[in-house]
C-alpha cells in the first residue's frame, strides 16, 4: 500500500523583493515567491499605481511590471504597461456624451516602441466630423509628445495625468469636453522562445507586509511515494 508523503512545496521557495524600474526611483512594491531564479525571470507582477505614488487618485490605476534581472534576492523589473480599470471608465460615460476611442502605435525618442489607448468623452453628442477631427488631433498630439519624449519620461507624464490634460487642453479647442484619459500603454516586447525559460503565472502584487504570513499559512499537497 502506498504511504502518502506531506511535501510543504513552500517552504522549498525564496521570497525575492520585487522593485519598480529606475524611472519609478526603483521603489519597492512587493514580495513574490519562487522555486528559483530562473522561475522568477519574466514573470508579470500587476502593481495597484497607488501603493506607489501613495496617492489615492490612482486608486483604479494599475502598472505591469516584467521581472528583467535577479541579484541576490533582489528582482528588478521594467515597465511592460499600464491600465485603468474599465469600471472606472464606466462611470465617465453619461447619456448625452460621447465617447471617442483612439489606439495607436507609437515610439519614444529613445526608441522605445508601445501602443497608446485613450478616451475622450465629449460633453454633448457631436457630429462625424468633429468627431473624427477629435480623433486625429489627439493621436496627433500623443503621438508627437511620445516621440519627442524618452519612454520613462513620457509613462510618467501619462501616469501623473499630465499627458492627459496637456491633450484636453488642445482638444477643447475643437469641441466642449468632459475629460481625456489614457486608459490603456503596453510596450511591444519581442522574445526568443529558445533561449527565454518560460514564467510562472501572471501574478499580483502581494505587499511585503503580507509575505511572512503567506508563507506561513501556505497549502500543504499530498504527494504518493
Amino acid at each position: 500500500m502506498a504511504v502518502k508523503k506531506m511535501v510543504d512545496n513552500w517552504k522549498s521557495k525564496s521570497w525575492y523583493n520585487v522593485l519598480a524600474p529606475k524611472f519609478l526611483n526603483e521603489a519597492e512594491v512587493s514580495q513574490v515567491p519562487a522555486m528559483d531564479e530562473a522561475r522568477l525571470i519574466n514573470r508579470v507582477i500587476i502593481v495597484p499605481l497607488r501603493d506607489i505614488t501613495k496617492d489615492v487618485a490612482h486608486l483604479y490605476t494599475n502598472i505591469h511590471l516584467r521581472v528583467s534581472e535577479v541579484k541576490g534576492k533582489t528582482a528588478y523589473t521594467k515597465f511592460i504597461g499600464h491600465e485603468v480599470a474599465r469600471e472606472y471608465v464606466q462611470t465617465m460615460v453619461r447619456r448625452g456624451r460621447e465617447k471617442l476611442d483612439v489606439v495607436f502605435p507609437t515610439v519614444s525618442k529613445d526608441g522605445v516602441e508601445f501602443s497608446i489607448k485613450a478616451i475622450v468623452i465629449t460633453e454633448f453628442r457631436c457630429s462625424a466630423a468633429k468627431k473624427t477631427a477629435v480623433r486625429n488631433a489627439l493621436k496627433a498630439f500623443l503621438d508627437e509628445k511620445a516621440r519627442s519624449e524618452e519612454f520613462g519620461r513620457f509613462i510618467l507624464s501619462v501616469l501623473y495625468g499630465k499627458a492627459a490634460n496637456e491633450a484636453g487642453a488642445k482638444i477643447r479647442k475643437i469641441v466642449p469636453i468632459r475629460r481625456v484619459e489614457i486608459r490603456k500603454t503596453q510596450l511591444k516586447e519581442l522574445f526568443d522562445t529558445d533561449k527565454v525559460p518560460e514564467p510562472e503565472a501572471e501574478v499580483s502584487a502581494v505587499p511585503a507586509e503580507q509575505a511572512a504570513t503567506a508563507s506561513e499559512t501556505a497549502p500543504v499537497e499530498a504527494v504518493q511515494s
